[in-house]
């Protein structure tokens, strides 16, 4: 029996469409993160600064304010940190659901081969 009936045609060709629609969902999935995450963060920042003004708008003496506005350093780099963590977590997660419908995909056509 030949491997290249119609039948086998027309499923491989769904299987394909199947995996395109899945990777696609699941990077899309994973954008849609690192814009919250962009987000979040974009806000989180502009309240900081607003609040790192108001408290440097209400220093009596200069000493203060060079104490205040030395203080956001650390937070500052603590922020980035974290950031930097949620995003190789989100990238890492899409990632490995790639692999996962590559592998799977991958597996589907062996089986295909097998049976042929």
């Amino acid at each position: 029996m030949s491997a290249f009936t119609p039948e086998h045609l027309i499923e491989r060709n769904r299987s394909n469409v199947a995996t395109l629609f899945t990777l696609t969902d699941r990077g899309f999935d994973g954008f849609r993160r690192l814009v919250e995450l962009n987000l979040a963060t974009a806000r989180a920042a502009g309240a900081e600064s607003a609040k790192l003004s108001l408290e440097m708008l209400s220093s009596p003496t200069p000493e203060e304010l060079f104490t205040r506005t030395h203080k956001p350093v650390q937070s500052v780099s603590e922020q980035a940190l974290s950031y930097a963590g949620h995003f190789c977590d989100i990238v890492r997660d899409t990632h490995s659901k790639w692999v996962e419908a590559a592998q799977a995909q991958y597996q589907a056509k062996d089986r295909y081969n097998s049976n042929s």
